[in-house]
């Protein structure tokens, strides 16, 4: 059951978009639903690794592209006051990269 977790928490994520439920509206709300993301991420990995579903190597990548993700949330955080468009720009980013970064472990989670 734990094997199945964080896929099925990453498959939640993103099937609320597709069940009409609301989309963070506001910038906040976007930088915790890419944390929770992220998180869930983190968890799939770790997964993904432990049930052999892909390699150490794999994993250290994972792991290097899930940090740079969470340092570029945690940039859009700390400027979200004084640079708006940046902070915005730094979350999408951030998302796009967790976003295939699920998919990836989704694929090779079969």
């Amino acid at each position: 059951m734990r094997k199945f977790l964080p896929p099925l928490l990453c498959l939640i994520l993103i099937g609320c978009k597709s069940l009409g439920l609301a989309q963070p509206q506001g910038f906040d709300q976007q930088l915790a639903n890419a944390y929770g993301v992220h998180t869930a991420v983190v968890q799939a990995t770790a997964t993904a690794l432990t049930a052999g579903s892909i390699t150490p190597a794999d994993a250290v990548a994972v792991q290097s592209m899930e940090k740079n993700a969470r340092s570029l949330l945690d940039s859009a955080k700390a400027v979200e006051q004084v640079n708006p468009a940046g902070a915005q720009q730094n979350l999408t980013l951030a998302l796009s990269a967790l976003t295939a970064l699920q998919t990836y472990l989704n694929t090779h989670g079969k």
